[in-house]
């Protein structure tokens, strides 16, 4: 375990609990057992399987870290409820519940006042997003793996565009043998979005095999479904 990650246990620890306790009643139901329990082996997996085999992509002064880190979690309630019967899909579903409870707390006013930014002054989103590819290409130089984004130009339809040309979570998920869950964490991206009110339209991802992750903010259009996720129909032109 690199030392960034073991100096941060319980730090990560806390993270984890603030994100399970939001579904502590599912979580009691589908493993029969009181939460501090269930919390204990969930723990436990990541500790052992994921945080024990993270690389260093940066730590605090990454945020693509926090990402990853973060992501993990969700994939440990899956991973972990596989022994008590929780099948993949009804995982997924469990983990957008939980992403919007996340996202039901943060206030109204300031989901409204981010997702008017989006929607209304791309141009400062735009720059603030080429800073941060920016800050990831230097970061990646120095710790290779880290996430590696490309602002792209605006067009009239998508005002904001930008991919995802280097995924450290999509790369520990194919070395660790996850690829099965990731398909419903890329879809959560969708939740994240549609809690801010703004219109997400995704046609590629890593997970899928395409070369890029893009994420295009449609102009006056209204957010799409966050379930079923759009990447497991092949109906469907999102991703």
């Amino acid at each position: 375990m690199h030392a960034y990650y073991q100096k941060s246990k319980n730090k990560l620890q806390r993270e984890m609990n603030n994100y399970l306790k939001l579904i502590k009643p599912e979580l009691e139901e589908i493993f029969r057992k009181p939460y501090p329990q269930i919390f204990a082996e969930v723990w436990e997996y990541y500790e052992q399987e994921m945080l024990e085999h993270f690389p260093f992509i940066g730590g605090d002064r990454s945020s693509g870290t926090k990402n990853l880190t973060g992501c993990m979690f969700f994939i440990a309630i899956g991973v972990v409820g596989k022994r008590y019967g929780l099948s993949i899909q009804d995982w997924g579903r469990l983990s957008t519940i939980l992403y919007e409870r996340y996202f039901d707390r943060v206030p109204r006013p300031l989901r409204r006042l981010i997702g008017g930014v989006f929607n209304h002054c791309p141009g400062l989103v735009n720059n603030a997003l080429r800073r941060k590819d920016r800050k990831n290409a230097e970061n990646a130089a120095r710790n290779p793996g880290g996430f590696v984004t490309q602002t792209m130009p605006p067009t009239e339809e998508y005002p904001v565009i930008y991919h995802n040309q280097v995924c450290p979570i999509y790369e520990f998920c194919k070395a660790r043998d996850y690829m099965e869950y990731l398909p419903y964490m890329c879809n959560l991206d969708y939740v994240m979005f549609h809690a801010f009110g703004v219109a997400l339209y995704r046609e590629k991802t890593c997970a899928t095999g395409d070369d890029v992750c893009d994420f295009k903010m449609k102009r006056g259009a209204t957010p799409p479904a966050v379930w079923p996720p759009h990447i497991l129909d092949e109906s469907d032109p999102l991703k």
